[in-house]
C-alpha cells in the first residue's frame, strides 16, 4: 500500500470523531496506510496492527469505528476490474438480501464490489 504513518492517537473520520488508536485485537499502536483509488482519484485510509495483522477501515458514514476486514486468499485476491494480483481487501461477512456477502475492495483501482458468498437458507 501507500503512505505508511505511524500514529498511536488514531485519525480522524470525516465528521472529526477520533477513531481508535490501538488495536481491538492486542491493543498495539496501528499504522495507517493509504492507497490511491486508481482512476477515480482520491484516496482510500486502512489501519493496521503490525503486532497480530488485523486491518481496519474507516467507517464510510462517518461514525469513529474501524470495520475488520481481511487478506483474501488465492483468486479472491486478484482484482477481477484490474487484473492486479493480491490487492483485494474483503469486509466481514454480512446479510444482505437474502444472501451471505462481503464486501471487496481493491487497494490498486479502488473499485468495491459486493460478492455474494452463498444464499441464506430461510
Amino acid at each position: 500500500m501507500g503512505v505508511e504513518e505511524p500514529e498511536g492517537t488514531g485519525g480522524t473520520d470525516r465528521t472529526g470523531g477520533a477513531l481508535p488508536g490501538s488495536c481491538p485485537q492486542c491493543a498495539r499502536d496501528l499504522v495507517r496506510e493509504t492507497t490511491r483509488a486508481g482512476a477515480y482519484g482520491g484516496t482510500n485510509e486502512w489501519w493496521k496492527c503490525p503486532g497480530c495483522g488485523f486491518l481496519g477501515r474507516p467507517d464510510l458514514g462517518g461514525r469513529p469505528i474501524l470495520h475488520p476486514f481481511r487478506y483474501p486468499e488465492g483468486e479472491e485476491a486478484d482484482c477481477v476490474f484490474c487484473g492486479w494480483e493480491d490487492c483485494n481487501r474483503a469486509s466481514e461477512a454480512f446479510a444482505w438480501d437474502g444472501w451471505l456477502c462481503e464486501w471487496i475492495v481493491c487497494t490498486t483501482c479502488g473499485r468495491e464490489n459486493v460478492r455474494r458468498i452463498r444464499r441464506i437458507a430461510e
